[in-house]
């Protein structure tokens, strides 16, 4: 039984960590955009190469990081899920071995 909550605890703890990452993302999201607002602004207003160059480097700064941020989502994602699948095979083993001590070795009677 300790057993069985340490796993639903962990199991928890991943999900905990997955809604975390992916709320941080959503958050992200509105300042991401305002901050591209911006850059199109600049760049649209850009004169000259090196004003030019510096708004696509901004742009590609938030595009990675961005990517950045799925990748972690991601991860947090699949490894919630792997717990997840970890926790489920532990608790079928456990549920068989439970099953196979109640059934013993199926010889209840015996003739004498």
């Amino acid at each position: 039984m300790i057993a069985a909550r340490k796993r639903l605890d962990t199991a928890m703890a991943a999900y905990r960590q997955t809604m975390g990452v992916q709320s941080q993302v959503v958050e992200n999201v509105a300042a991401d955009a305002r901050s591209l607002d911006g850059l199109v602004a600049r760049s649209q207003g850009a004169e000259g190469a090196l004003q030019v160059g510096q708004a696509t480097n901004q742009l590609l700064a938030l595009t990675a990081k961005q990517q950045f941020q799925i990748q972690s989502m991601m991860a947090a994602q699949y490894r919630a899920e792997t717990m997840e699948a970890a926790r489920r095979a532990q608790e079928e083993t456990d549920a068989r071995a439970a099953t196979k001590r109640f059934l013993g070795t199926g010889q209840a009677y015996t003739p004498h």
